[in-house]
């Protein structure tokens, strides 16, 4: 029954090893194709967006920045919400469209998905192999004291 258990727990933790690294590929991956060709340059923070999250129940903010091509200012939006707004005034980096400047998006919030996915697969990967370590040790110790049994016996 124990070996049920323990490749149960391999195979689960090898899963999602897998799956969270291969989603973060793929979103890194779709990321830079979604930016090639574009123009990376500083925007600053003019404002905020607000909400108010009824899950969390606290307000959520979203910058809207200010950048310059070629002599006209843009606006931006940031998609990604978060509870600490950045300071107006603040220095932001975004990559803009060169064919098409009032298309842009936020380098940084880009980057989360990925990061989250590589920390959790990481850290399942060294669960699994904890898991692996404790259940070899476990079984050096109980066929030793099989061997010291049938030896007193």
């Amino acid at each position: 029954m124990g070996m049920r258990k323990n490749f149960v727990i391999y195979a689960l933790l090898s899963v999602l090893v897998v799956a969270l690294a291969v989603i973060g590929i793929v979103v890194v991956v779709n990321n830079q194709n979604q930016t090639k060709g574009y123009v990376r340059v500083k925007a600053v923070v003019v404002d905020y967006r607000e909400k108010f999250d009824y899950d969390d129940y606290e307000m959520m903010y979203s910058e809207i920045v200010e950048y310059e091509v070629d002599g006209t200012v843009y606006l931006g939006y940031n998609n990604v919400w978060t509870n600490v707004p950045k300071g107006i005034g603040k220095e932001i980096e975004i990559a803009y469209n060169p064919a098409n400047p009032a298309k842009c998006v936020f380098v940084k919030s880009q980057n989360l998905l990925p990061i989250v996915c590589f920390s959790i697969s990481g850290v399942s990967l060294l669960a699994l192999i904890l898991q692996v370590i404790k259940d070899i040790i476990a079984k050096r110790k109980s066929n030793d004291g099989y061997y010291e049994h049938n030896l007193i016996a």
